[in-house]
């Protein structure tokens, strides 16, 4: 069915994307967060008040970057939007599903506050090395460890019982040979996560999609050989990941 976007929106927090210069090559938005006080790793109320105040703005509803995985709560404001039964598809090494407090939501917490959205049917989370037993997960949660068996896209597309899907991708689910993060990371080839977001597209009406898993900039960031890495693997990534979406969108939607 395919993917319903129509550009990049990306989330300035911390300046992560102004060095991949090659995401300029798609339509794309600026939203500029970097003044917005208690964001990182643990959200106000407030804050994500204004976040989400901000993010009605925007003119472009296809992907959305936001940056490293301190800020994947904005992940919960996007699902919000969505108007009609969907299934949430997490990439992500960890669940995001720990219960948090009720005053601050966190990149740890974000799935177990969007499970209160009345159109989410399901959470297929992809990627963990394995089942979080110290958890206790809602019903509507279900796991999909990493293994690269080929008939594993296969039992992620089986698992979704919904028409409309919305994905998620924080890219510490990828090896590090394709991305690095500020987080412990997975083992799931970007070739693999390809394949899945080729398979998903293909057969499902894709209503959004975000991605995070950026490294934090720094100010010597030149001189330092792992920010280099990161930045040139993560791009490459992000850019891998529009690409697909984009050649799955309707045709008046693509970039040109």
């Amino acid at each position: 069915m395919g993917f319903q976007g129509n550009g990049v929106t990306m989330l300035n927090f911390d300046g992560t994307y102004r060095p991949q210069k090659r995401l300029f090559r798609f339509p794309h938005e600026w939203i500029d967060l970097s003044d917005v006080p208690e964001t990182n790793l643990y959200c106000s109320g407030e804050a994500l008040a204004e976040i989400e105040r901000r993010l009605r703005r925007r003119r472009m509803r296809g992907a959305v970057l936001i940056g490293n995985g301190n800020f994947h709560y904005v992940s919960y404001l996007l699902i919000k939007e969505m108007k009609e039964p969907f299934t949430l598809v997490l990439f992500d090494h960890h669940t995001d599903a720990e219960g948090g407090s009720d005053r601050l939501i966190s990149c740890g917490s974000w799935v177990a506050y969007a499970l209160g959205h009345p159109q989410l049917q399901k959470v297929i989370i992809v990627g963990p090395s394995c089942s979080p037993s110290h958890l206790r997960l809602s019903p509507k949660i279900t796991v999909l460890p990493f293994d690269d068996h080929d008939e594993w896209p296969k039992a992620l597309l089986d698992a979704i019982p919904t028409g409309s899907i919305y994905i998620s991708i924080d890219k510490d689910a990828l090896r590090r040979e394709d991305a690095v993060t500020n987080w412990d990371q997975g083992m799931m080839p970007l070739s693999r996560l390809l394949a899945c977001l080729r398979l998903l597209l293909f057969d499902k009406k894709v209503l959004g999609v975000d991605i995070c898993g950026e490294y934090p900039p720094s100010a010597v960031d030149m001189f330092d050989s792992l920010c280099r890495e990161a930045r040139g693997k993560n791009e490459q990534a992000n850019m891998a990941i529009l690409a697909t979406c984009f050649h799955y969108a309707a045709p008046h939607l693509r970039p040109a």
